[in-house]
């Protein structure tokens, strides 16, 4: 159901929007999670190991489609806070030729450089190498059902509507848990990466549907559905630095991960397992992120800045006090969470150590990307991209010139990560009170 975020208190609006995409998004962590603790359990901390070496990789695989989809979200908020139907179409249908058609070319990418990539990039270690490839190979067939997906959901949530994304997420979850149950019996981790697939595949079918037949802004006539490219070059233009921005989160991501490989299985196992539990803490930030910026996005086309400064002010607030709550439960029973990986004693206190280490920087994390929330939603996307590539660059620089102390070690790989949120945040956070974002508006 579309909402408009032009009138009303600006906090319950954006709050309301925000708990239903962090109820989706618990959901999309609890399956990507389902796979590490099915696999950890069922098939062994080599496999788990494999898993989580992949993830950097396929993360980079989606990072173009997150850029365009956001571009296509920005634009998609400010034609709907502008009531301008017309346009907002026109918006939608170009989008599914592009993201969709890039999602069959980044398929092909990946199973063809999986190799060089996992081999060659991540040197891999040789007990892991054959699963860690048969699981990537897999997981690609899936990109093109992810680009999908990411397209109409971006849509949904431009008018408001992160409730029905939710919805399509849980029955997603369900699907992936009980089908990794199965799978992971018959065929270990090549199992894991087919449920992923299929889940993928059922989310990105429904949500189709959803927004075809039932959102009355995306029901089109025949003539209608075709590629227009001056929304192309527009979404281009908001989406490529966003599009830069997750390529360099992948990248250092990759560059990382080639660093974790070097300490051998033990601290690969470890470093997949407190990941996975920090992007759950993440989530919440994220989607109050998010949620801000398609606030933004709505009263940007309405030219009501004032409204997005209290929203600003507001959901900073909110983000800190859930923050506060996810430092509590990381320090006293991070060590329980570790515990359900199925892992050995080594790799569960160096997993223990990677979250009580970072768990009280969250608070700068949640300013970063609060004040990234209303760069991005405003059209003014340059500068969250140099703040997510500096705080990136300085993490991998950092932890690789630290490692070779002989105390330091793995440490360096969460040691480093606080370095590189102070500077992110300090970069957008001065370009916010500028002011210049006000004057970047598509719609006039």
């Amino acid at each position: 159901m579309a909402k408009n975020m032009t009138e009303g208190k600006e906090w319950k609006l954006i709050l309301s929007f925000t708990l239903p995409l962090i109820g989706g998004n618990l959901l999309q962590q609890i399956y990507s999670l389902a796979d590490s603790l099915i696999v950890g359990n069922f098939a062994g901390q080599n496999a788990l190991a494999a898993v989580g070496t992949s993830f950097p990789l396929t993360f980079l695989l989606l990072a173009i489609a997150m850029g365009l989809t956001n571009g296509v979200g920005v634009m998609a908020a400010q034609y709907f806070g502008a009531k301008n139907a017309e346009n907002f179409r026109r918006n939608l249908s170009t989008a599914c030729f592009t993201l969709i058609g890039a999602g069959v070319l980044i398929t092909i990418l990946g199973i063809v450089l999986s190799r060089p990539l996992m081999v060659g990039l991540l040197r891999v270690s040789d007990t892991i190498e054959a699963d860690a490839l048969l699981y990537l190979r897999i997981y690609c067939l899936g990109l093109v059902f992810q680009f999908a997906y990411n397209t109409f959901a971006a849509i949904l949530r431009s008018i408001g509507d992160s409730r029905s994304t939710m919805y399509f997420l849980l029955i997603s979850t369900v699907l992936n848990i009980v089908l990794d149950l199965i799978f992971v019996q018959l065929w270990a981790v090549a199992g894991v990466a087919i449920a992923t697939v299929i889940a993928q595949a059922v989310s990105a079918v429904i949500a189709g549907i959803y927004l075809f037949t039932r959102v009355e802004l995306a029901k089109f006539h025949r003539e209608d559905f075709r590629f227009h490219r001056d929304m192309f070059t527009t979404s281009l233009r908001l989406g490529i630095p966003t599009s830069v921005q997750q390529c360099s989160v992948g990248l250092g991501m990759v560059l990382m991960q080639r660093l974790i490989n070097s300490f051998g299985v033990d601290t690969t196992a470890a470093i997949t397992a407190a990941m996975k539990l920090e992007s759950f803490c993440n989530v919440p930030i994220m989607m109050f992120y998010m949620g801000l910026s398609n606030f933004t996005g709505q009263n940007m086309g309405a030219g009501k800045i004032d409204r997005i400064r209290r929203g600003y002010k507001q959901t900073m607030v909110m983000t800190w006090i859930t923050c506060l709550g996810i430092i509590l439960i990381l320090v006293l029973g991070g060590s329980v969470l570790v515990g359900l990986f199925g892992m050995n004693e080594a790799a569960t206190a160096i997993a223990v150590e990677y979250l009580r280490t970072v768990a009280f920087f969250f608070l700068l994390f949640a300013v970063m990307y609060v004040t990234n929330g209303v760069l991005q939603g405003s059209g003014d996307v340059l500068f969250p991209t140099l703040g997510s590539f500096t705080s990136l660059a300085v993490r991998v620089i950092v932890a690789n010139l630290i490692a070779p102390i002989g105390f330091v070690g793995y440490r360096s790989i969460f040691w480093s990560i606080p370095v590189g949120w102070v500077l992110g945040t300090i970069i957008v956070f001065i370009r916010y009170l500028s002011g210049k974002w006000k004057t970047k508006s598509i719609v006039k």
